[in-house]
Formats: C-alpha cells, structure tokens, sequence
C-alpha cells in the first residue's frame, strides 16, 4: 500500500515491445474465440515484491513468488485463458516497471490512488486491511493509536500510503523511511525507533515465521484507516482488466476467493 512516485520511461526497448505484441495478441484472442487453450494461451509477466508475506514473498527453497495476491492471480489467469510468470520486483518500481512494460500485471498489496489511476488502471479490490505497528518486545505499553506515539520517532517502509500519513501529522519527533522491512525490525529492537509502522498481516506472518527478533506486534494498536488492494495493469489495457474483473466477480461468488484469503489468514 504506497503512494510512489514514478518517472515515465522515454524510449522502450525489445521487451516493451514484446510486451506491446503480447497485449495486442491477447486481446485479440479475447476478441475471437474466447480464452485459448492453456499450450497455446500467451504468458504474461506479473511483478511481485519478495519481502512482503503473506501478500507475496520469495521462497527461497523454491525460488518461487507465493503469497495472498499471487494465489489470486493464478486463479484468475486459469479462468481467464492465460499463463502468468513472476518477477521479483521492489514495491517502489512497481509502477515504472508496468508503465515501461518490463511486466504486464502488477500483483502486490497496492492501493488505488487517484496518483496511480493516471498511469495504471486497478481491478475492482481483492481484499482491504490496514497498518499494524511493531514495539520493542520489552516494551509492554498498548499503542492503541497514533496519537499514543505522539513525540517519538518511528518508522515505516518507503512510499508507503501510512508513512505519507505520518509524516502529514506532524506529531512524531522524526518518521524515518526504510527500503528495507528488515531493517526497520533492526531499529526498533535496538531501541532507534519506537515503532515500526508496516502492513498488519506482513507483520503477523513476519513474526509467525519468527523474523520478528527482539520485537512484538502490538495487537491493541487501531489503524488509521483500512486500504483496498487491488490488481494493477498499465493504464488502457481494457481487454486485460476486464477478463481480471470477471475472473474476480466469479470468484467471489463461488467462494473461491474468501478460501484464498483464509489460507493467507486475511479477513475479506
């Protein structure tokens, strides 16, 4: 869930126009025939972040991208007449990479911004969850809001919607930034920050994994507010969207998607 900025890439190589063929292609199959067989179905390339379980993550005995949102888009690729390859992208190049057309879908725990909506175009939402915060484990205090951390420093990962939140309130002694969630964990289990703002599931599946050392999800702790995730496609890629959309529409009704989302440990 993040608000990054991106800088439209001026001349596309090869790949983008591989990229370009492949869409074409696609919607024309769309047009004539239906969904092909899976042999002959064209293969689109998702981006998915690798740190950011349970959303997506790599695991790194099967070198593979597993998580919520990836689970969502292999269902949706199979009903939808198409194979679907990841690549492990960082969440702030998630957009230039989709816009450039280094890949075709973005699958990652992103919210539709009217900023996004300019060059991406957002499936109807998978799902909807809010930021969690983690203490130092010695730290027994219930941080019910943000309002308690008024006056003291924290963190949250870069670009993300609630770290532009933060810093918009004013309240803190310093909000500091972090590519890395790794990191973040770092600082606050040594005592730099108080708190460490991230995506509430991430962190339970962090700390369920047991990554989480020398720190504790504070469960008491109330988001600020709860964000829509969706799928991402460059912006006009209507045939694309739009076999998304029905996919999804199917899915929920016919339960498959609440199934996925429990899997993960995700409320729908």
């Amino acid at each position: 869930m993040s608000r990054s900025t991106f800088v439209p890439a001026s001349t596309f190589g090869l790949r983008a126009v591989q990229r370009f063929a492949l869409g074409a292609g696609f919607a024309l199959s769309m047009m004539f025939g239906g969904a092909a067989q899976a042999a002959d179905a064209p293969t689109l390339t998702a981006g998915s972040p690798p740190s950011s379980a349970p959303t997506t993550f790599l695991n790194v005995k099967t070198q593979k991208i597993e998580g919520l949102m990836p689970d969502v888009v292999r269902e949706v690729a199979k009903r939808s007449g198409f194979n679907v390859t990841y690549d492990a992208v960082p969440f702030s190049a998630l957009i230039q990479s989709v816009v450039s057309g280094k890949i075709d879908i973005i699958v990652a725990g992103m919210t539709p911004t009217p900023k996004r909506a300019e060059v991406v175009d957002f499936s109807q939402p998978v799902t909807a969850f809010g930021e969690g915060i983690i203490v130092k484990e010695s730290d027994k205090i219930n941080y019910r809001s943000v309002q308690d951390l008024k006056g003291m420093s924290v963190g949250a990962p870069t670009g993300t919607d609630y770290g532009a939140q933060l810093v918009k309130l004013g309240i803190f002694k310093e909000v500091k930034m972090y590519d890395s969630p790794a990191d973040m964990t770092r600082d606050v289990a040594l005592g730099r920050i108080v708190a460490g703002f991230n995506d509430y599931p991430i962190l339970k599946a962090q700390e369920a994994a047991g990554a989480m050392a020398g720190t504790r999800v504070d469960d008491a702790y109330v988001p600020m507010e709860k964000f829509d995730i969706a799928i991402a496609v460059k912006r006009g890629n209507t045939a694309l969207l739009a076999k998304i959309n029905d996919a999804l529409t199917k899915m929920k009704a016919d339960g498959t998607l609440d199934a996925i989302l429990k899997k993960w440990h995700v409320a729908g």
